[in-house]
């Protein structure tokens, strides 16, 4: 919980840099949620993005004009996001405690007409903004005046109609893209300050509120995989004491928290979260508990299955590599907590929970917690079949150490799409250029607002890649980034999936990227990082000279010189 006091610091600090810049839509004072605001998105700049003392420039508008603050905001050239924070004044104002009028006897169904008017003319003005910019929409959160008709004990057929009427709204809204924000606990009201200054939420619920708009606005980077033990973790019992048949997750055998691990497991896989196992067990034993038929979620999808009795954290980084990802994207649930310190010794980055087996509630928050870590705002089709391609990948890796490798290659009878977008938002391309770090050409973070900037700009080129071969479609694996000057296409992002190394699809996007933009040049605007070596490898094997830091102009005569035999068929759209 923050203060309004450490709010006010941290907004009032010197900044640096360019700011990010949004627009808070209200139609009441915005005061203290203002500056929570401020304070937060500039924390998270500082956490998530790595950029300390960069500012945040919020706009708002005019006081008691929701609907006139968001039609001007959308007016602005600049795709800024935007958060609406939406009061029942907004619908009508005799919703709320300012205004004075008459209570007359058909009041409530004016209200309703009127609240319905209202949404009905807010609705196109959102939908439309999601379709193109970030859009946070935070919920009426106030109680509704007392002199409405209604039992102290039920609630009121308006208040009821009104709860309705904006949950379908929202509902169409988030359909359209829109983010709507839960509405946080504790008490949302605070009447004097409303009265006095127009402002309507209690210091407390500014602070959470904020902190959730923000949150949205700037997510936290997700992890990408859960590696678990199985003992009094995943079903409850020792397999090498009872043996595969008598481990057990049922409700009958006093054992549901794991049978509720096991459909949390089940949840995360199906939204592409890489599950592992690291279990001190022999082989065997392991592989029957887990082909019973009333395990409670996909067997197949744990992958890979690490048993042996050596330090988990072994067992982790084995897994790591696999999965080719760095274990500080790792998060490891153990019920022992003397594993739990050895992985913590000897992996600091790697995040660990203990399991609680005896305790119901200690679980059920151990499982939300791990939903906040692997929280993603939408689910693609590459996210679903990340646990195949992963094994896929590690079939094809093994491969690639044959005698042949070129002639492995050769046969994969794979095919490249690339596709160059128009303007239209791609939420797996945002995705890849914040997550990928190996295959990455300078580590560059992109904000939303500004990638939908990126896109608005005719001049700018967007591809995506997309592959498949005969181990199996990997689906969009790439994004390059650019922009068109004078003849050089210069190159300013452009990352590649993991997933899809050792297929030569580096070369065929450079030559994609040649044929599409007619370019004479490809500038790359380069920066190592202590993580994209195989983007350093790659550019050492095309150029002469390769800096630390810098822009690199590879001409297109000394790439088809140095370029490969490509055997994948290319795709250009």
């Amino acid at each position: 919980m923050m203060t309004l006091k450490e709010a006010l610091l941290i907004a009032a600090r010197p900044v640096e840099g360019r700011p990010y810049r949004i627009c808070l839509c209200c139609g009441f004072e915005p005061l203290h949620l203002n500056t929570f605001l401020k304070a937060h998105l500039q924390l998270r700049l500082d956490k998530i993005y790595g950029e300390p003392g960069r500012g945040a420039d919020i706009s708002t508008g005019l006081f008691g004009d929701l609907r006139g603050n968001l039609q001007r905001a959308m007016e602005n050239a600049d795709t800024l996001p935007l958060a609406a924070v939406i009061d029942w004044t907004d619908l009508d104002p005799r919703l709320g405690l300012r205004e004075g009028y008459p209570v007359g006897r058909d009041l409530e169904s004016v209200i309703l007409s009127e609240a319905s008017t209202r949404l009905a003319g807010l609705e196109p003005l959102l939908t439309g903004a999601a379709g193109y910019r970030q859009l946070v929409i935070a919920l009426p959160s106030s109680p509704l005046p007392p002199w409405l008709l209604g039992l102290p004990e039920q609630s009121s057929i308006l208040a009821l109609e009104l709860a309705a009427l904006v949950s379908s709204f929202a509902a169409r809204c988030a359909r359209a893209g829109a983010l709507v924000a839960a509405a946080p606990p504790g008490v949302a009201y605070d009447v004097r300050a409303h009265l006095s200054t127009g402002f309507p939420f209690a210091i407390s619920y500014a602070d959470l509120l904020a902190e959730a708009i923000a949150a949205l606005l700037l997510p936290n980077i997700p992890k990408k995989g859960l590696v678990v033990d199985l003992d009094d973790t995943l079903w409850k019992g020792v397999l090498g004491d009872e043996g595969p048949a008598n481990v057990q997750w049922s409700l009958e055998e006093n054992a549901r928290v794991h049978g509720l691990f096991q459909q949390f497991i089940g949840g995360l896989q199906n939204q592409g979260v890489l599950v592992g196992i690291a279990s001190k067990n022999d082989p065997q034993p392991v592989a029957d508990a887990l082909a019973r038929p009333d395990l409670l979620l996909s067997s197949e999808a744990l992958f890979p299955i690490d048993t042996g009795w050596g330090p988990k954290s072994e067992a982790i980084c084995r897994i790591a590599s696999i999965w080719n990802i760095d274990p500080g994207a790792i998060v490891f649930v153990d019920d022992t907590p003397l594993e739990l310190a050895e992985v913590q010794l000897a992996l600091p980055h790697v995040e660990s929970h203990l399991f609680p087996s005896t305790d119901p509630v200690k679980a059920l928050e151990l499982m939300r917690t791990l939903r906040t870590r692997f929280a993603r705002e939408n689910v693609s089709d590459e996210d679903r079949m990340r646990s195949e391609t992963i094994r896929r990948a590690s079939e094809f890796q093994r491969s690639i150490g044959s005698s042949d490798p070129e002639g492995l290659i050769s046969g994969l009878e794979g095919e490249v799409s690339l596709m160059f977008t128009g303007r239209s938002y791609d939420a797996r391309a945002f995705e890849l250029l914040n997550k990928t770090n190996q295959f990455n050409l300078n580590g560059r973070r992109w904000e939303e607002s500004e990638f939908r900037r990126f896109l608005a700009a005719p001049s700018n080129v967007v591809c995506v890649c997309s592959y498949t071969d005969r181990f199996g479609p990997l689906g969009k694996i790439a994004v390059a980034l650019g922009s068109l000057d004078n003849g050089i296409l210069q190159l300013r992002s452009w990352v590649l999936s993991c997933r899809a190394f050792s297929r030569r699809i580096e070369y065929s996007m450079i030559k994609g990227l040649f044929s599409y933009t007619n370019a004479v040049a490809i500038e790359f605007f380069w920066q190592s990082t202590p993580k994209n070596r195989p983007m350093r490898d790659f550019l050492r094997g095309l150029l002469t000279q390769l800096p630390e830091a810098g822009s690199l102009r590879l001409n297109r005569g000394d790439f088809e010189q140095h370029c490969p035999v490509l055997y994948a068929a290319c795709r250009v759209g």
